[in-house]
């Protein structure tokens, strides 16, 4: 579900609250360039080790000698509500549509569809009258409900992230309307710091990694979620050092992933995203609780899980361009790096005209009336 990464996108790009990002995004380049963020220089850099046991099992696509594909996006494992919405729109939709051709089929039979009597002028404008109202349903769904359908339907199946050592780029792999496909240089890249915290500070979530338009000099602020759901603060911590590892060091300095992730939508896949939910109580050791709750959740899991798994197979497998598919390999060209020119401009807001007031006229005095 890209619920995030649109309201992201949308808060950047809208007409109606990109006029307050910009501003915002200029007071921030200001500042930054004025130095009142010294205080971020101590955060780790892609140069800096921050553990000992880098370890991204669970969240590797693909790994080989050039580059690592990691899942990424938030709210995966939420996928499904939005898919029972959609399939009753699609059966109400139908369902119109298939009734107003019934009806209209008066204008070439001549009579009137549930019954054997010949068709009266009523009987003509009835089958007028529910078309417009079927097209105007379908015109409303693909104006208004349709932005929330592709937040999990109709869309590409997944967000993506590769990182090229060769080529020391980082790629992004998102739907237009959460950004689109990026590329975005590694030394710019900033990570979530989350050293030094307590373990269960950071449980149920995702290693945060973001380009800021201070230092890439975009007019957008790239933001991604990456790898699984954390179990604590250590499972981000050792995915960044992973990551941070294979770019720097090679990927003979990481341990090889025990599994990689497969990309056909199984429907057991769908029902263990389900059972996620209790994960983190299962490792704090509440077993017998958790085989509990799962066996009185049991008709709510199976819903979430078929949503889930339906959701997907709504979808489309994301294919990269040729050049990012090509890159680092011997003779192949390096991807430019994107530019404010890939996306469309900001839109500007023209400043409201203040409307003149009439000018009263002056009140007449009691003499004057009297005349």
């Amino acid at each position: 579900m890209y619920l995030i990464e649109w309201m992201l996108w949308y808060t950047q790009t809208s007409k109606s609250e990109s006029e307050d990002w910009q501003q915002r995004l200029e007071k921030h380049v200001a500042n930054a360039h004025a130095g009142k963020y010294k205080h971020e220089d101590n955060l780790p850099g892609v140069h800096d080790r921050v553990s000992e046991a880098p370890c991204a099992d669970g969240s590797i696509y693909e790994f080989n000698e050039t580059y690592i594909e990691i899942r990424s996006g938030a709210m995966a494992e939420r996928r499904g509500v939005m898919t029972y919405a959609t399939l009753m729109i699609i059966y109400l939709l139908c369902g119109f549509a298939y009734t107003t051709a019934e009806i209209n089929t008066v204008w070439f039979t001549g009579v009137y569809y549930w019954g054997k009597d010949p068709a009266t002028m009523g009987d003509y404008i009835f089958g007028l009258v529910l078309a417009s109202m079927t097209t105007g349903c379908f015109y409303l769904v693909f104006r208004y409900a349709h932005i929330f359908i592709r937040l999990e339907n109709f869309v590409q199946r997944r967000l993506l992230i590769r990182f090229n050592r060769v080529t020391r780029q980082v790629y992004l792999h998102r739907p237009r309307f959460a950004g689109g496909i990026a590329v975005l240089d590694w030394e710019q890249v900033i990570a979530q710091s989350v050293v030094g915290e307590e373990e269960s500070a950071n449980a149920g979530r995702q290693l945060l990694l973001f380009w800021d338009p201070a230092i890439t000099g975009l007019p957008h602020l790239h933001l991604v979620f990456v790898g699984k759901t954390a179990d604590g603060t250590s499972d981000l911590v050792n995915l960044w050092e992973f990551i941070r590892r294979y770019m720097e060091e090679g990927p003979q300095s990481v341990p090889v992933p025990k599994k990689l992730l497969g990309k056909v939508p199984w429907p057991w896949q769908s029902a263990m995203v389900s059972l996620n939910f209790f994960r983190p109580l299962w490792r704090a050791g509440l077993r017998w609780q958790v085989a509990c709750w799962v066996a009185l959740a049991s008709p709510g899991l199976a819903v979430h899980a078929t949503g889930h798994w339906i959701s997907l197979l709504l979808c489309w497998e994301p294919r990269w361009p040729r050049i990012i598919r090509e890159a680092g390999l011997p003779g192949k060209p390096v991807p430019p790096l994107s530019t404010a020119a890939d996306w469309p401009p900001l839109p500007t807001l023209e400043p409201t005209k203040k409307t003149s007031r009439r000018t009263r006229k002056p009140r007449k005095s009691q003499s004057e009336r009297e005349v």
